[in-house]
């Protein structure tokens, strides 16, 4: 196996492992969400989405390259919280 082939192997499996981290994150701030009183959860998440726009808009201020990824990521988030 090459050099890079075992690079492109250590990149997939870090991959992979990040975004199971991911998934576990999310996975634990919904259990939690889902634990608070219905006002409770709906405040937390609207002072999440804030935080997340406030994040988004200095990403675009500073014309970082990730500003698209974070918010398809953000959309995505909270699009699957809403199933």
């Amino acid at each position: 196996m090459s050099t890079v082939e075992q690079r492109l192997e250590y990149l997939e499996e870090a991959n992979d492992a990040l975004r199971m981290q991911n998934h576990v994150l999310a996975t634990a701030f919904k259990a939690m969400i889902r634990a608070l009183p219905p006002e409770t959860a709906q405040d937390v998440v609207e002072s999440v989405q804030l935080a997340f726009e406030d994040a988004l808009a200095e990403l675009s201020y500073e014309d970082s390259p990730h500003t698209d990824l974070f918010h398809d990521v953000t959309y995505a988030f909270f699009r699957e919280r809403e199933r």
